[in-house]
């Protein structure tokens, strides 16, 4: 008999702890959700009738047993209610009850399980043949009129909404009538046709487990309609088979010491497990939001870059009609203009250059991004390349008075792959940028080996510097630098464009710097083998 218990509370402790799981996993996972509110509180319910209902079979004072009795109506009341709200809002996030549920079977129900606690239902408890029968009385009509009527009305909702139901749904409702149907065919197997007709009565103590197949199922429905994270899933079904181990270690204890220490380790483990279940939801969470983050930071950069490839475009346009029209005048195609004009001209002309320079680098960026941008690689040395372009910068390092060099050694590998107008530009904006930021001493420009199988351009300055935090801002987009005057120039596009180019050829671009000392920016690039 003591082995039969056991099992007994064994199957019941199982099924109750994985009803309650299966609950909590729904409701934390959107606690929001009056779906799974209903779910985990038709859960946490169903558990107490279950427990009320296996006691009813073993206790023996008379006074508790009616009592235990009467709590099995209680929750059985509010058991058939909460089925019948569940379906009617499955499987919706959020819904607004109507006024006859709110105004007429709230208050009906909440009636009738105040009455399951009165005698006018169960007014005494007698042992009939070694079981307990309780001493129905008249209530019992008004109890199972409005039970029945739940229950009904919940199956009659849900074939109805399985009809109408779209193909999206509609596979969360059959799985859902499959449950409620294996629920009733053990209820009807197990509760009545077996003592009556065979009169095996051992199954209905354990009545709990014939809710099981609608709570799996229901979960399950729940389960695909909310597509929950499986790492969450995983991990709280891992914490609930520790959780049962370590129940069934409690259940088969065999002395008191054993009895006591499993059950301090049992209510540990739910501690912890809850929590670490928690944490994991967390964690999720977190990360959902992040990539959703993400995502719209995503969108928003495009569009940004959507629109100032289209705003580069109107503008460049206007500006190159400028520049024509101000060299015209300047070249003295309008007639002689005092010089006072002249020099407000040029001044004009070399803002609309920058201008114009920044254009083309808002554009270039918005096509290399894109894959846009068109390439015609050939090759040539490198060295062909860096001469033409450090010419272009002479004058403008004699009107500064900086000691300006350039070093190519003799016999040096410097044969490249590359798109000579994109490569030229790699090395204009590194020489002009230690032009603009030199004001006095030397810039060095030169061609070395520093590995095998690649060569290496360097431009050395002896600039105001660059920290360490600064450097890390470098290379990328519409990132600027601030001098040691607090001066900050360029538009953050010029050294993004040069990392984007020099990858495409394969290279790789970097810069050594410190504060007072001058910089070296230095790209390398593979050789033609």
């Amino acid at each position: 008999m003591l082995s039969i218990l056991n099992f007994q509370i064994l199957i019941i402790g199982i099924v109750i702890l994985a009803n309650i799981v299966l609950g909590t996993i729904i409701f934390f996972h959107n606690r929001r959700s009056v779906t799974g509110l209903l779910f985990l509180l038709f859960t946490l319910v169903s558990s107490l009738w279950g427990i009320f209902n296996y006691l009813s079979y073993y206790l023996l004072n008379t006074f508790w047993l009616l009592w235990n009795m009467r709590l099995v109506m209680f929750f059985a009341i509010y058991q058939a209610f909460l089925f019948f709200l569940l379906i009617f809002v499955f499987p919706k996030r959020e819904v607004k009850f109507p006024k006859y549920i709110v105004f007429g079977l709230f208050p009906l129900v909440y009636i009738v399980s105040l009455l399951t606690l009165t005698p006018y239902l169960f007014s005494g408890v007698r042992i009939v043949e070694g079981s307990p029968q309780p001493v129905v009385e008249p209530g019992i009509i008004f109890f199972a009129l409005t039970a029945v009527s739940l229950v009904a009305s919940g199956i009659f909702m849900m074939v109805g909404k399985l009809k109408m139901a779209d193909p999206k749904t509609k596979s969360q409702f059959q799985i859902l009538l499959i449950g409620l149907m294996l629920m009733f065919l053990t209820i009807i197997l197990f509760n009545f046709i077996f003592p009556i007709i065979f009169n095996i009565t051992s199954f209905i103590p354990i009545g709990a487990v014939f809710v099981s197949p609608f709570i799996i199922c229901t979960f399950y429905s729940i389960y695909k309609h909310e597509l929950l994270n499986a790492r969450v899933v995983a991990t709280e079904i891992l914490t609930f088979a520790i959780i049962i181990l370590n129940f069934i270690g409690l259940i088969f204890s065999e002395n008191i010491f054993n009895l006591v220490f499993r059950g301090g380790l049992f209510i540990t483990l739910l501690i912890f497990g809850f929590l670490f279940i928690r944490a994991t939801t967390k964690e999720v969470d977190n990360e959902r939001q992040l990539r959703d983050l993400t995502s719209r930071l995503k969108v928003i950069d495009k569009q940004k870059d959507e629109f100032i490839s289209m705003a580069a475009h109107e503008l460049r346009a206007p500006m190159t009609a400028v520049k024509g029209y101000i060299s015209m005048i300047l070249e003295g195609d309008t007639g002689d203009i005092p010089e006072k004009a002249r020099g407000f001209l040029a001044d004009a002309n070399n803002i609309n250059e920058r201008l114009i320079r920044l254009v083309n680098n808002m554009l270039n960026v918005s096509r290399i991004e894109e894959g846009k941008m068109v390439y015609q690689i050939e090759d040539e040395n490198l060295s062909h390349f860096v001469r033409s372009v450090y010419s272009q910068f002479i004058p403008e390092a004699e009107r500064k008075g900086l000691d300006y060099k350039l070093e190519i050694p003799l016999h040096i590998k410097d044969k490249v792959r590359v798109d000579p107008d994109r490569i030229q530009e790699v090395i204009g904006n590194l020489i002009s940028n230690a032009v603009k930021y030199t004001d006095s001493g030397s810039i060095k420009v030169r061609l070395v080996q520093r590995r095998e199988g690649y060569v290496c351009f360097e431009v050395i300055d002896t600039g105001p510097g660059i920290s360490k935090e600064e450097q890390a801002k470098l290379f990328q987009k519409f990132q600027r630098v601030e001098t040691n005057v607090g001066k900050t120039t360029g538009s953050g596009l010029g050294l993004y464009i040069c990392k984007l180019l020099v990858e495409k050829f394969s290279g790789k671009i970097g810069v050594e710097s410190e504060p007072g000392k001058g910089s070296k920016f230095w790209f390398e690039l593979p050789l033609i083998k």
